[in-house]
């Protein structure tokens, strides 16, 4: 559904309406009976006619794909996509269609992240175990991320080989996510301690550059997960997540991850300079 919802931006605005504009109901091109009076979305200057309020003006996005009143996860999907994008949106669902209304000076930007969403939707994630002659594919999926130096606690000049032993050695487990033949993520699997506390497992994730706000880290995620839960651990820990990479934590929280601590100012951010650092687990 996701691919073939097919996004078109219509050139009319939008301003969402209150009872004091009800007698432009016939107008409306939507209406809704709340508790306070009757909300409609008004054309912008059937609004200004009647004497509504101005206020923020919105752009309509229909999703040209029939969906189902009882279809799943589309709406959370969009959603989800426009927020990572920083994006309001408020979605209503027709008999056919879905429509989504977003700020005006948002509405290109919204139309752009929805059709990469359809696009990129059709592509299917492979993940396997990494091996010697990924090396230079995962390299050079490490080296802009440590040297942008705003996640990872690796000092932003570390050399090419040291990285990918970092990222490689000891007890990890490394796995690549390649779509169309290409390695655009990449990930570890590790316990996160020895002894009494080796039943808990640790990751680490990276993408590409390329393949950012497109599904692959929740891909690289659950799959983690099921090899976690292979493995025999109990519970996944990451145990340095900057609080400044709204993206990963907002992925790990719509999994069903846990904010277990707050470290206050634990890591000097190159932009923010001194922000938390959250340690959040889950329950396998």
């Amino acid at each position: 559904m996701i691919r073939q919802m097919a996004p078109s931006l219509l050139p009319d605005r939008y301003v969402f309406a209150g009872p004091e504009a009800a007698a432009a109901a016939d107008r409306a091109i939507a209406t809704v009976r709340e508790a306070e009076g009757l909300s409609l979305i008004l054309p912008v200057e059937v609004a200004a006619e009647f004497g509504a309020p101005s206020g923020p003006i919105m752009r309509q996005i229909t999703l040209n794909v029939t969906s189902a009143l009882d279809g799943i996860g589309l709406t959370a999907v969009v959603a989800d996509a426009l927020t990572r994008e920083g994006i309001a949106c408020n979605v209503i669902a027709g008999l056919n269609h879905d429509h989504v209304f977003v700020p005006e000076e948002d509405a290109d930007r919204a139309l752009s992240a929805l059709e990469a969403l359809s696009r990129d939707a059709g592509e299917p994630t492979a993940i396997r175990p990494a091996t010697e002659a990924d090396n230079a594919e995962i390299a050079a999926i490490l080296m802009p991320v440590f040297r942008a130096g705003d996640t990872y606690t690796v000092d932003p000049d570390i050399p090419e080989a040291d990285a990918l032993a970092y990222w490689t050695g000891g007890e990890r487990q490394v796995f690549v996510a390649e779509r169309d033949g290409r390695v655009l993520g990449t990930y570890y699997l590790v316990r996160n301690q020895k002894g009494g506390g080796s039943h808990v497992a640790n990751a680490g994730f990276a993408t590409h550059s390329d393949a950012r706000g497109k599904g692959l880290a929740r891909a690289m995620l659950a799959h983690a997960e099921d090899a976690a839960r292979q493995t025999g651990f109990r519970a996944m820990q990451f145990n340095f997540v900057v609080a400044s990479n709204t993206r990963a934590v907002t992925t790990w929280e719509r999994a069903g991850y846990v904010t277990a601590g707050r470290l206050p100012e634990a890591f000097r951010h190159p932009e923010h300079g001194y922000v938390d650092v959250l340690v959040m687990m889950k329950r396998l």
